[in-house]
């Protein structure tokens, strides 16, 4: 658990910065993804898509971009913090050593009965902006294992998207929305200064002491201050939960000693 003292020389890492509204077309990929392309009938048309047998494409991260709507499920399992940027970005800390997914087993198993954010959820498929058309197109990402011609779920019905494809379609674009919205509730944390620096060092049951770095959280005593017009705005908004989310979601960092393993030698 989080310790007020500090021994020499504590382990370090950082928290992943999660590109997650990354895009192809200026260099930065996506988190997760690799090899991410439009959907192409005459290309695609023979693929389908299987249901995940494993998580191995998230396990080497530490930190999961989260959505707003998402902080009242993800409170219960992850710490919630803002990843340190010009804009900061939302996430689940999901290991406290770099490149480690403390969630995901060695079969790559999701840990049962946790929350699955929603970016994890959307892999293999993105929807990523298009200048010369001025829209989002989705994409997939050719380098996934889901993929293939014996998969369950078809990309194409003949000429046109199939029913799962377009699912993905609505869901993506959903996930847009309220990434907009998210955006919002993060420019007014600062605009308000109620984001603050943070590390978390935490003991292990080995002796050791963990030390991670690189992202905020909310300031208890500024939200406090808030005046009462801009408390009485983010209450119509729904933002005050939000806020009590990541506030109580500080006391999910001994989820992850628990789950932690010993780094390899």
């Amino acid at each position: 658990m989080p310790s007020p003292t500090t021994p020499p020389n504590p382990q370090t890492a950082n928290l992943t910065t999660p590109q997650a509204g990354a895009n192809p077309t200026d260099g930065n990929l996506p988190m997760f993804y690799a090899s991410p392309r439009p959907l192409d009938r005459a290309r695609d048309g023979k693929l389908k898509l299987s249901r995940p047998l494993h998580f191995r494409f998230a396990a080497n991260t530490n930190a999961i971009p989260l959505l707003i709507d998402e902080f009242p499920m993800a409170a219960a399992y992850y710490p919630i913090v803002f990843a340190a940027g010009p804009m900061p970005i939302p996430a689940a800390v999901v290991g406290l050593r770099n490149d480690s997914n403390v969630f995901i087993d060695a079969q790559g198993r999701w840990q049962a009965g946790s929350y699955l954010p929603a970016y994890v959820r959307r892999y293999p498929f993105i929807l990523m902006d298009d200048p010369e058309q001025k829209q989002f197109v989705l994409c997939i990402d050719e380098a996934s294992d889901m993929l293939g011609e014996q998969g369950e779920f078809a990309l194409f019905d003949g000429e046109n998207p199939s029913e799962f494809t377009k699912s993905a379609m609505e869901f993506c674009a959903t996930l847009r929305q309220q990434g907009d919205v998210t955006d919002a509730f993060v420019k007014a944390l600062k605009e308000y200064n109620l984001l603050m620096q943070n590390d978390a060092q935490i003991d292990m049951p080995d002796g050791t002491r963990l030390q991670l770095s690189g992202f905020l959280v909310i300031d208890p005593k500024k939200f406090d201050a808030l005046p009462d017009n801009v408390f009485l705005e983010w209450r119509r908004k729904g933002w005050l939960g939000l806020v009590y989310a990541q506030l109580l979601s500080s006391h999910r960092w001994q989820n992850l000693v628990e789950l932690v393993q010993p780094p390899k030698k």
